[in-house]
């Protein structure tokens, strides 16, 4: 499905169409200033799906990141519950 691209202005006056088309139909819609896209109005589904996605890409890089250093899970386990302790 193609995105729909408005101008601000014009998502001000349809506002209500914009947010059901989202909800209903799953339709994306970019906001643009001046021509140039600056938001986009998306599914509030497919908002927490990427939310999902961005939060096991972070989980992910800490883990690189501590196997690299050496830490194992245990050791971040350990020092977390401590840390949360004081």
């Amino acid at each position: 499905m193609k995105d729909i691209t408005v101008s601000i202005a014009e998502g001000k006056k349809n506002l209500s169409r914009i947010v059901h088309d989202a909800h209903t139909r799953k339709k994306e819609t970019v906001l643009t200033n001046r021509g140039k896209p600056v938001a986009v109005i998306i599914p509030y589904d497919k908002y927490k799906q990427t939310k999902r996605v961005e939060g096991y890409q972070k989980i992910m890089e800490a883990r690189e990141a501590f196997l690299k250093a050496g830490v194992s899970a245990d050791e971040v386990f350990k020092e977390s519950k401590k840390q949360l302790e004081k």
